[in-house]
């Protein structure tokens, strides 16, 4: 994603940046194979690959795809990418049923939240505290850039707002080739198909050419 997101600074460096992202996360990892690393992979596990920081992640990527976006804009590019059209039955949980579930799992978290515990060990409140601080260093994230959105973007705030809502897609060059192609193709199967029908036709005037001058020759005879 950071690769997708900065290509002309980091793409050409792409293995270094594969390598040293490595080597970061590897270093990472390292506190949880000491004596005491599954209370950390617990802590890690609970508060931050299974619990409040994915679903709100989540919700916020379904509403500005789907919402945002379009999500028959979506729906269109499913279409585009696979060669049909899938069912409407993803088109309503894309726009309802996710959206929907999400909230609800996101509310029930907090009405039936218990502290964490590892067995019988309950873990202290500054562990309690270093897990919620995991889950916002990536909650925090969605609205923290949408105030800096609002105070940096130049206009009212009516203007940033549908500004910020509205959806800025610049086709990479490699894709835009891609379509060229594809376009390029597909005319040519059209104008080969339309040929091979003038052939058939030809064909067919021909043997019923053919078949007319038989029987008038017959005839003759």
């Amino acid at each position: 994603g950071l690769v997708d997101n900065w290509p002309e600074q980091l793409r050409p460096h792409r293995k270094k940046f594969t390598l040293g992202m490595t080597v970061f996360m590897c270093l990472l990892g390292l506190p949880m194979i000491t004596r005491g690393g599954i209370y950390v992979f617990q802590l890690m596990d609970f508060y931050a690959a299974s619990g409040l920081s994915l679903l709100w992640c989540v919700f916020f990527q379904t509403i500005a795809i789907c919402w945002v976006f379009g999500a028959k804009k979506f729906y269109l590019c499913i279409e585009e990418m696979i060669g049909y059209r899938v069912s409407m039955y993803w088109y309503v949980c894309w726009c309802f049923l996710a959206p929907g579930f999400m909230l609800f799992i996101f509310i029930f978290y907090f009405v039936k939240y218990t502290p964490i515990t590892m067995g019988d060990y309950v873990y202290p409140p500054w562990g309690e505290a270093l897990g919620f601080a995991i889950s916002l260093s990536s909650v925090l994230w969605v609205p923290g850039y949408a105030i800096y959105f609002f105070f940096t973007t130049p206009g009212t705030w009516r203007e940033v707002l549908v500004a910020g809502i509205t959806p800025v897609i610049k086709p990479r060059a490699e894709a835009l080739k891609c379509a060229e192609t594809k376009a390029s193709m597909d005319n040519t199967k059209e104008l080969s198909d339309v040929e091979q029908k003038l052939m058939d036709r030809t064909d067919e005037v021909f043997d019923q050419l053919e078949n007319e001058g038989q029987e008038d020759y017959n005839d003759k005879e």
